[in-house]
């Protein structure tokens, strides 16, 4: 009798069982995001990194401005005493500290000069330090008459971080008070002039003090054109960020005081059009070319109309 063994089917793998959710990492997938989405985040990205750029370039233009108008220098290397002229260093306007804010040199005339009861409020360009002035302050003082010139904050020795439009303003004021409060000079023995951005600081002081005279030589072009001749500040927002604009045409519009325009050439179109916006009484003159003899006879002849009596008024001129 034969036996015969069970045949045994092969059995068959069982399909394992996985927790819902899972995904066979051996099988086809599906992309999870779309190559449009993808795009579009790519997009929003770039635009916000653009105007992150953007905003960062607005807040840099706006605290920095001042950069472009002003150049200040710390370095006096000159003195009055460098051209063999007698002055007395001088610190004003103090804070509540008592630390001054402010220096200056006060060049006094000969007791017998020809303007010896009258001073020149000096109010330099923006750049520099009153080392750069001795030339000028020396040919002022040359035509016998005390001269007193400072350093706006952030130039030369006075204090400050750097200098603005409003601060200078500030600090042209503090020089007239420091004139007539602390030297009690009167009102009408003091001109005010200003050369460069300087013109802009002396009209504004004299629209608020009312000198007997405001001189103006080649006075700087307004912040807008400085602004636009710079490629960065022509893309942003400058009616919203301008916050410098150093134009004194406003004030010359509107000003009664005497003013001489002393054309010297290194802002010949400027000069021209603020002497022909000015109010009068005004008197513009060109000294392109012109020497030494030609621009003091042109100082001495405007001092002599405005600081001499009308008793001494003929023997003057």
């Amino acid at each position: 009798m034969s036996s015969k063994t069970p045949s045994r089917k092969a059995a068959k793998p069982s399909a394992a069982k996985h927790p819902p959710g899972w995904i066979d990492p051996l099988a086809p997938q599906q992309p999870l995001v779309s190559g449009r989405w993808l795009l579009s985040a790519i997009a929003i990205m770039l635009a916000a990194a653009a105007a992150c750029a953007y905003g960062a370039l607005c807040l840099l233009f706006y605290q920095g401005q001042w950069q472009m108008l002003f150049h200040p220098s710390r370095s006096v290397a000159q003195t009055p005493s460098s051209a063999g002229l007698h002055y007395d260093d001088i610190r004003f306007d103090y804070t509540e500290t008592g630390l001054a804010r402010l220096t200056g040199w006060w060049i006094p005339a000969a007791p017998n000069a020809r303007y010896s009861a009258d001073t020149i409020l000096y109010l330099h360009d923006g750049k520099g330090s009153l080392s750069g002035c001795l030339p000028q302050l020396t040919a002022l003082h040359r035509l016998g008459i005390s001269v007193f010139a400072f350093d706006y904050r952030g130039f030369g020795k006075s204090s400050g971080a750097h200098p603005t439009e409003r601060t200078a303003n500030d600090d042209a004021a503090a020089a007239w008070s420091y004139l007539t409060d602390t030297r009690h000079l009167p009102v009408r023995s003091i001109a005010v002039y200003g050369r460069g951005t300087g013109a802009t600081f002396a009209a504004a002081l004299a629209v608020r003090y009312a000198p007997p005279a405001v001189i103006l030589e080649d006075p700087n072009p307004p912040a807008r054109v400085i602004f636009h001749a710079d490629a960065r500040a022509r893309i942003l927002p400058l009616w919203l960020l301008q916050n410098e604009f150093l134009d004194p045409a406003p004030a010359l519009a509107r000003l009664s005081t005497p003013k001489l325009f002393l054309d010297a050439g290194s802002a010949h179109a400027r000069t021209a059009e603020l002497c022909s916006a000015a109010s009068d009484p005004k008197i513009c003159s060109d000294l392109r070319g012109a020497g030494s003899d030609l621009r003091d006879e042109t100082l001495r002849r405007f001092l002599d109309q405005v600081f001499a009596a009308p008793a001494d008024t003929a023997s003057r001129l």
